[in-house]
């Protein structure tokens, strides 16, 4: 993005004058801000996303930093910052203190972002809208952008790298390309069903291709239950959000493309893919989440262009890595790799 388009782009955010949360609470200063972008290169700038930019208290050495947040499938920018037991579950809390700042959106067509007909949100104009996001970022002088993503945030975000190669580090939590199946795919594609369907969106005017997950299916699809703390799953059934059918196909067939056809080879940033060790939607039937090496060797022959590749296993923790009580020790180390490029 030019230094014009930069400016231009720029001209499109609106800063709202009431912080996103109590400044007391956390290490750190957020605003929200509400961001004008458009869905495809050259398109009218007429969707708006609901962002939240926060920054430290104190700055690590160095030039300023930020981690660009990117939710998964049916969950918004909460996912993030987790509202229950923030010592443990909030990424954005432990990265202010870890003195970077972190900036977290709703996805077109979830929270308080704009909700476009379904068939315009895929992958596709879900990684362009991340691109202007980045390119907003960098006009403010973030000498570091890293993205970090979560299952279709994930997709997401390697898709955005591998055609605009403006991130600096890319950290993909919770996928695996094939033949990367565990036995609870299945049970979390069934578990998506219209959201005019469901008691949470009834009325409010969803066309078809707009999806969340049937009640009570989020404990068994995301969640070890040896180890998840229940009020976790109850809250999270009590405020789940969308995705689309563009959005879910997309990202099968990114995820399924072999090796030799997969766009994540054109990525250039290093990246850092983390699962949980009991993640069954991806793994522990054709490739095992166990062990970093079982998933080095079936991820690094598509991030072959990456500057560095690296691996990292949680224990006791299933899909959704920042919502379990190994958090703090998974973001812990995701901070390592960020400032160091070592697990």
């Amino acid at each position: 993005m030019t230094a014009v388009a930069v400016a231009a782009f720029a001209s499109t955010f609106l800063v709202s004058a009431a912080p996103a949360s109590a400044t007391g609470d956390k290490p750190g200063t957020c605003r929200e801000i509400s961001v004008s972008v458009a869905l495809s290169e050259g398109g009218p700038t007429d969707n708006t996303v609901a962002t939240t930019l926060c920054t430290p208290s104190t700055w690590a050495p160095g030039e300023h930093r930020i981690d660009v947040l990117v939710a998964g499938a049916t969950y918004n920018r909460t996912y993030w910052d987790w509202p229950q037991g923030q010592q443990t579950y909030s990424y954005v809390d432990h990265t202010l203190a870890a003195g970077r700042a972190t900036f977290s959106f709703d996805r077109l067509g979830t929270g308080s972002s704009s909700r476009p007909a379904s068939s315009a949100l895929t992958v596709s104009s879900g990684a362009y809208v991340l691109h202007q996001l980045i390119g907003w970022l960098r006009g403010q002088g973030y000498a570091q952008v890293n993205g970090v993503g979560h299952s279709l945030g994930s997709v997401t975000l390697t898709n955005e790298a591998s055609r605009w190669h403006d991130l600096d580090r890319l950290v993909a939590t919770g996928i695996i390309h094939l033949p990367g199946v565990g036995l609870n795919s299945t049970g979390f594609f069934t578990s998506l069903y219209p959201a005019a369907l469901d008691p949470e969106f009834a009325g409010k005017g969803l066309d078809p291709g707009y999806l969340t997950t049937m009640p009570g299916r989020r404990g068994p699809a995301f969640y070890d239950p040896n180890t998840v703390d229940p009020t976790v799953i109850a809250y999270d059934e009590s405020n789940k959000d969308l995705t689309t059918v563009g959005e879910v196909s997309e990202s099968s067939t990114l995820l399924l493309a072999p090796a030799p056809l997969n766009s994540s080879r054109s990525i250039t940033a290093p990246v850092l893919v983390v699962m949980g060790a009991t993640d069954d939607i991806f793994c522990n039937l054709l490739v095992s989440c166990k062990t970093a090496e079982s998933i080095r060797a079936n991820e690094a022959p598509f991030y072959s262009g990456s500057a560095d590749f690296d691996t990292l296993v949680v224990p006791g923790t299933a899909h959704n890595l920042p919502l379990h009580p190994s958090a703090s020790s998974s973001f812990q180390k995701i901070d390592e790799w960020i400032k160091t490029g070592t697990v």
